[in-house]
C-alpha cells in the first residue's frame, strides 16, 4: 500500500519528510513516479493538473494539501465513490484571523503608506481611517475564527453565510435576501467564502455598489471571487478606496499583469494561511489508518456543496 502526492505550486519533497517521520506512515510516492497503480490508496493533491485521477483502481481516499478543495472537485477523473477530505486545523484559522486583522490595521494606520513616504524622506502625518464595521463573507472556521479576533479588537462585526449561523458576538446574516443588509454599513469587507457555483465572481459591481463610499475591501477566499475588471471600475471610480488581494485567478499572478503597479491595491502571494506540514502530514496519516480498517476518513466534503 502507498501514499502519492501529486501537487503543483508546493514541495511534496517536504510534505515526504514529515509523513516520514511517523513510524506509522506508508510507502510514499511522489508523483510522476507512481510505480504499481494497484498499490495507491491515497492521493494527496494540491492544485493538480486535471484528468490523472481515475486510474487507480484500489483508491480509498483523496485528501486535500489545505482547506480549498475546488481544484479536486471540478477534476472530471475524480472518482465519485472515493472520499475527498481537506485540511482543517486551528493553525489555519488563527493564522487567517490574525492576516486579517494585520492587513486592516495596515490600512486603517497607513503603514504601508508611511514606507512609501520613507523611501521619498517625506515626513507627512495622515489621519487614522475611523470605519471599523467590517462584514465577513464566509463563516466557516476561517470566518468564525477571523470574527472573533476582530471582535475582541474593538471591530464591529457582521457576518453572512449560506446558512443561518449562531454567534451572538457578531451580527449574522444568511441566504442571498440578507446579502445586501449584511453589507449596507460595512467599511471593511472580507471575502473567506469557499468558492462554489453560487459564490463564483460574487465580488462584482452589484456588490461593490451596495457598499458606502470607500469602502475597503479583503479578498483572502479565492481569486475567481472577484471580477477583476469590476474592482479596477470600483477603485476608477472611487466607490472603493482600495483592496488586498491575497488570492488571483491564475497563481502566480502573470507579470505583466496590472494588479502589480495599482497604487490602490496591495497585493501578497497568497500566503494568508500556510499549511502546517506536520500536522497536515497527522491529519492525513490518522485518516489513512481509519480507511484501512473501513472507517469513514474525518473533514470530508460534500461534493456538492464545494466544502
Amino acid at each position: 500500500m502507498a501514499i502519492l502526492i501529486m501537487f503543483n505550486q508546493a514541495d511534496p519533497k517536504l510534505l515526504k519528510v514529515h509523513l516520514k517521520l511517523s513510524i506509522d506512515c506508508p510507502e510514499v510516492r511522489i508523483y510522476p513516479d507512481v510505480g504499481d497503480k494497484d498499490d495507491i490508496k491515497c492521493i494527496i493533491l494540491w492544485k493538480q493538473d486535471v484528468g490523472l485521477l481515475d486510474v487507480y483502481p484500489n483508491l480509498r481516499m483523496i485528501a486535500s494539501y489545505g482547506a480549498g478543495i475546488e481544484n479536486i472537485i471540478n477534476d472530471p477523473s475524480l472518482p465519485k465513490d472515493v472520499p475527498v477530505t481537506r485540511f482543517i486545523d486551528d493553525t489555519l484559522s488563527n493564522q487567517m484571523a490574525e492576516f486579517v486583522l494585520g492587513s486592516i490595521l495596515n490600512y486603517r494606520l497607513n503603514l504601508t503608506l508611511y514606507r512609501e513616504l520613507q523611501a521619498s524622506s517625506n515626513w507627512s502625518c495622515k489621519n487614522i481611517k475611523k470605519g471599523k464595521n467590517v462584514t465577513i463573507l464566509g463563516m466557516g472556521e476561517l470566518g468564525k475564527t477571523t470574527a472573533k479576533l476582530l471582535h475582541l479588537n474593538g471591530y464591529a462585526v457582521s457576518g453572512w453565510s449560506r446558512s443561518e449561523k449562531k454567534n451572538q458576538s457578531i451580527k449574522n446574516y444568511f441566504g442571498n435576501k440578507q446579502l445586501n443588509l449584511s453589507l449596507v454599513n460595512a467599511d471593511i469587507v472580507v471575502c473567506l467564502l469557499p468558492l462554489t457555483p453560487e459564490t463564483k465572481f460574487i465580488l462584482n459591481k452589484n456588490l461593490f455598489n451596495i457598499l458606502k463610499k470607500g469602502a475597503y475591501l479583503i479578498n483572502v477566499g479565492r481569486g475567481d471571487h472577484l471580477v477583476e475588471e469590476d474592482l479596477l471600475d470600483a477603485l476608477y471610480h472611487e466607490k472603493l478606496s482600495g483592496a488586498l488581494l491575497d488570492v488571483y485567478s491564475k497563481e502566480p499572478l502573470p507579470t505583466d499583469h496590472i494588479f502589480w503597479k495599482h497604487p490602490k491595491i496591495h497585493m501578497t502571494p497568497h500566503i494568508s494561511s500556510p499549511t502546517d506540514k506536520e500536522k497536515v502530514a497527522r491529519q492525513i496519516l490518522d485518516n489513512y489508518a481509519r480507511i484501512k480498517v473501513g472507517e469513514e476518513p474525518i473533514n470530508q466534503v460534500n461534493p456538492k456543496r464545494f466544502y
